[in-house]
């Protein structure tokens, strides 16, 4: 599975107190509402259903790592990783179509 390294350094040095927006991507065979209940057992909240069956959620730093643990997960990143949709966006050399 992948991990960014964003996720990657919350789960090595979580902020008390402080939580984090999480785009999951689940696999083609996942159960997207099995994915849901096991990220409020996990202790986050599904905060919307994304294209693909794929899943944004906040979730505590401290339990970044149980997330990281579902079943059925393909990548876990921060919804940042997700946002860009205009060239003002990004400091990247981006070409939009549209």
């Amino acid at each position: 599975m992948y991990v960014s390294r964003a996720v990657e350094s919350i789960r090595a040095d979580p902020m008390d107190g402080e939580s984090v927006a999480l785009a999951l991507t689940t696999a083609d065979d996942a159960d997207t509402e099995a994915v849901a209940a096991a990220v409020a057992d996990a202790g986050g909240t599904v905060e919307r259903y994304l294209q693909f069956d794929d899943l944004a959620i906040s979730v505590p730093h401290d339990r970044v790592d149980a997330v990281c643990a579902i079943d059925g997960l393909t990548a876990v990143e921060t919804t940042d990783a997700i946002a860009i949709t205009t060239a003002d966006a990004t400091d990247e050399d981006v070409a939009f179509d549209g």
